[in-house]
C-alpha cells in the first residue's frame, strides 16, 4: 500500500504504522551507524595497533551489515509503502520529508558502498567478521582510494547531518505537534 492510500492516523482514531520489518530495520540501521560513526573517527587517529586493527575490521564488517539491511529497507519500503504523512502539514514540511527521507536513503547505501569501494581498492582483503571475502574487483590502491575515501567521508557527514534534522523533525512532531509522526516507527506502540 503506498502512502498516498493509507489513511492518517491522528484523524481516524486508528494509528496507521510503518510494518514491523520496517520498524526493525530503521532502528538496526539507526543504532549501528550511531556506533559506527565515532568507531570510524577514533580509528583513523590511532596508531597502529591490534586494537586499530579490530576497529577497522568491525568497522568493515557493520559497514557491510549497514549496506544488506538498507537494500532490504528500501525493497521494504517500496513493497509495503509508508503510513500517510499527517493531514495538516504544511506543504513545505511534506517537501522536506520526502526530499530528507530520500537522501536519507540514498546516503545509507553511499556511506557504506564507498566506504567498501575505497578498502577494496587499497586495503583488500574485506572479509565480513573475517571470514566471508566480499572484496570488490577495484584496484588502484591508495590513488584510486583516496577520492572514493574523501566521498565516504563528505557523504558520512551529510548523512550525519541528515540524522539530527530528521530526529529533530520527529521530536519537533511528537512533543510540539502532538502528531503520531514518531509513533508510526516506534517498537510496540499501539494504539
Amino acid at each position: 500500500m503506498s502512502s498516498d492510500t493509507m489513511k492518517a492516523g491522528s484523524k481516524t482514531g486508528s494509528l496507521q504504522r510503518y510494518s514491523g520489518i520496517q520498524i526493525a530495520l530503521h532502528w538496526s540501521i539507526a543504532l549501528i551507524i550511531i556506533s559506527m560513526v565515532p568507531v570510524g573517527l577514533v580509528m583513523t587517529r590511532l596508531d597502529p595497533s591490534n586494537l586499530t586493527n579490530l576497529l577497522y575490521e568491525l568497522h568493515k564488517s557493520f559497514g557491510l551489515i549497514v549496506f544488506g539491511l538498507a537494500v532490504i529497507r528500501i525493497g521494504a519500503r517500496f513493497a509495503l509503502g509508508a503510513p500517510a504523512l499527517e493531514p495538516d502539514m504544511p506543504r513545505w514540511q511534506v517537501m522536506a520529508a520526502r526530499v530528507s527521507h530520500g537522501a536519507l536513503y540514498l546516503l545509507i547505501i553511499l556511506v557504506p558502498l564507498t566506504g567498501w569501494a575505497a578498502t577494496s581498492a587499497c586495503c583488500a582483503p574485506v572479509n565480513l567478521f573475517w571470514t566471508i571475502p566480499l572484496t570488490l574487483p577495484i584496484g588502484g590502491g591508495f590513488d584510486t582510494a583516496g577520492p572514493i575515501f574523501l566521498l565516504h567521508n563528505i557523504f558520512t557527514m551529510a548523512m550525519v547531518a541528515l540524522i539530527f534534522v530528521h530526529a529533530a523533525a520527529a521530536l519537533y512532531h511528537h512533543y510540539s505537534m502532538k502528531d503520531d509522526t514518531l509513533r508510526k516507527m516506534m517498537p510496540g506502540e499501539r494504539r
